[in-house]
């Protein structure tokens, strides 16, 4: 899983961290969350998920693991949790690790979840935006 921030202004989003979750375990990614927020405090508005969807817009097995930990996070976070449709966010992430950030391949694949995170909270503000 990769996390993304964004600036007070939310006009920059920026890669916070990538971690792993064996086994789907979704306490580790709670856990990972909670970290976070307690870093940050009062400075996490809200939380954005990005939602997995087949390419024709139907549901797969991690839509239904991201729908999981949606409802995991309701029941423990005092926080909205926003879905964004995350198709293509990570053809997109690779593509900027690659050319723009001139990365190997052994980087890109260790880098690609946190830039596909940057990548999702940047099309949710850019869709969300409140003059």
């Amino acid at each position: 899983m990769g996390i993304a921030i964004t600036d007070s202004l939310q006009v920059l989003a920026t890669g916070l961290k990538n971690f792993y979750y064996p086994n789907n375990d979704l306490n580790v990614c709670l856990n990972e969350i909670k970290k976070i927020l307690n870093i940050y405090q009062n400075d996490i508005e809200s939380i954005i998920l990005g939602y997995p969807l087949n390419v024709d817009g139907t549901k797969n097995k991690q839509t239904l693991l991201v729908e999981n930990f949606f409802n995991l996070l309701k029941r423990n976070i005092i926080l909205p949790i926003f879905f964004q449709d995350e198709r293509y966010s990570t053809i997109k992430a690779t593509d900027i690790l690659k050319y723009q950030g001139n990365l190997k391949s052994s980087q890109i694949k260790k880098n690609k979840d946190k830039m596909s995170a940057v990548v999702i909270l940047d099309e949710y503000m850019a869709n969300n935006q409140h003059d």
